[in-house]
């Protein structure tokens, strides 16, 4: 008897799965300089670079074909956003190897039309887990998850983005189809039903957010997460969840090896490489040149909108009176974050010199907008508040002089150098009101007052709860308003600041 040997083809199961990526990109296309690690040194070096990173994940995907190129979001800003509203930023990204994209929330600055039509450029997939988008330009172009197969281990994708969503950025026809343990909880089942043997969260929500949501929901193997701007140096681990963050600006591409044990992520040996993409990586020629070609389009300056006023952002004026510039930016953040009060220190307004009226330009928000500043929320008893407007008085002439939204308040230059207030009321349903020492006030400051106690204003930090970075700059604020209207055009003052002198 003649017996027929069958073979078959050996099944080689993954040994080890790649998860490679970026966050908050920002429209950093070109090389910048920026402060990093070199050879051990926190120097200042010419990193990042769309072509770059192209190489770089060529390679990487060349040392360990199991891997999947990601992006947490943020990616769509600033002039190439500006002027070929993501067509450059996302098609330049789906060529450089990016596979999956969790939106963030500034990929709707301009709106989910503008978005949705990017998105006909890129081969990546677009996961949009958390987000009705059925009746939203959307849909066909965002997935609820991906799960991709590597030789019999199936790695399943969802995405979260910032609850933030619908108050930061123009959305409309999108709803949240729940809160994020909701959603991760009903996420985590469906790709265990489909088969998933690792589950990866591609976050936009924040490196705080993320802690708090693995702590709370067990099943997720890794967040790769964004929105928080800053590189993680190691993996956290919470609940069997290890957590790391795309930092931002591409200036490094994070790595995280999930090495494959029976068939399922062996969360114990989970590591991370955070690699420089620095001046030596050679660029991806290809990339550059499609670069190349779009940089010759873009203008030296570019044209957001326009003012019917001149901006005086003169600091000699700006940091001894109402500021009709700081009053239309305040303004514009109260109403944004439906908060009761603004409190920006006047030196965190630049430029130092008076804008003609006629054309506000990206160059023009970016020197107001000099240090990048991020709006910072918080909570504060109205007590601190008076004693926050006393220390103004203090600071007048200074930088550390407040200028505000949602209240009004006077100073006699006349009196002690710490006793100054003699007056401070706060708008509160149209009227103008007395500060009631033991209420709490909603309050939008920035990132150098809450967070450094900047210009000695130690109170947002020593007595502030519920603190929250709304990553959103001051410039990013003006020029969504400036997508939406077209102008931004200062009033008369209204009296919000007296000074006696």
């Amino acid at each position: 008897m003649k017996y027929l040997l069958l073979l078959l083809p050996a099944v080689i199961i993954a040994k080890s799965i790649s998860i490679i990526g970026t966050a908050d990109l920002q429209g950093a296309l070109e090389p910048s300089i920026q402060r990093v690690v070199l050879d051990g040194n926190k120097t200042k070096a010419e990193v990042g670079g769309i072509a770059r990173v192209a190489t770089l994940y060529s390679k990487l995907k060349k040392q360990n074909p199991n891997s999947v190129i990601v992006s947490s979001g943020d990616d769509l800003m600033n002039s190439y956003f500006h002027i070929f509203k993501g067509k450059a930023i996302l098609s330049l990204m789906s060529d450089a190897g990016y596979e999956i994209l969790a939106p963030g929330n500034h990929e709707f600055d301009k709106g989910i039309d503008t978005f949705a039509k990017a998105l006909d450029e890129v081969k990546f997939t677009t996961l949009c887990s958390d987000l009705e988008v059925s009746k939203s330009p959307l849909k066909g172009k965002c997935k609820e998850y991906l799960i991709k197969d590597f030789n019999g281990t199936k790695v399943g994708f969802f995405s979260l983005i910032t609850k933030d969503l619908l108050t930061t950025s123009s959305v409309k026809d999108i709803t949240f189809k729940g809160d994020n343990v909701e959603v991760a909880k009903k996420m985590i089942a469906l790709l265990k039903s489909k088969g998933a043997n690792v589950i990866v969260l591609v976050s936009h929500i924040g490196y705080k957010e993320d802690i708090k949501l693995a702590k709370q929901v067990k099943g997720i193997d890794l967040i790769f997460g964004g929105h928080s701007h800053g590189y993680t140096d190691r993996i956290s681990h919470y609940n069997k969840t290890a957590i790391v963050n795309g930092g931002e600006l591409g200036s490094y591409v994070i790595k995280v090896d999930i090495p494959i044990k029976n068939g399922k992520a062996d969360k114990k040996n989970i590591s991370m490489q955070k690699i420089l993409v620095s001046s030596k990586i050679e660029p991806n020629k290809q990339i550059a040149k499609k670069l190349a070609k779009f940089k010759e389009k873009l203008p030296k300056t570019i044209v957001l909108g326009t003012t019917k006023k001149e901006w005086n952002m003169n600091s000699r004026f700006v940091r001894k009176n109402e500021s009709t510039v700081t009053d239309m930016i305040n303004d514009l953040m109260r109403k944004k974050y439906r908060v009761d009060v603004v409190l920006n220190n006047s030196g965190a307004f630049r430029g130092n010199k008076i804008y003609p009226k006629g054309n506000i330009t990206n160059k023009m928000l970016k020197e107001i907008d000099e240090f990048a500043n991020s709006a910072y929320l918080l909570t504060l008893k109205g007590k601190y508040i008076k004693e926050i407007l006393n220390h103004s008085g203090e600071q007048y002439g200074k930088g550390g002089f407040m200028q505000v939204s949602g209240l009004k308040y006077s100073i006699d230059l006349k009196r002690n150098v710490n006793n100054r207030l003699i007056d401070a009321k706060i708008l509160q349903n149209g009227k103008w009101v007395e500060i009631k020492d033991n209420k709490d006030y909603k309050v939008l400051t920035n990132a150098f007052i809450a967070l450094k106690g900047g210009d000695g204003y130690y109170w947002f930090k020593k007595y502030g709860t519920k603190a929250q970075n709304t990553y959103a700059t001051f410039y990013s604020i003006m020029a969504e308003e400036l997508n939406e209207k077209k102008e931004l055009t200062p009033k008369e003052a209204d009296g919000r600041i007296k000074v006696i002198h």
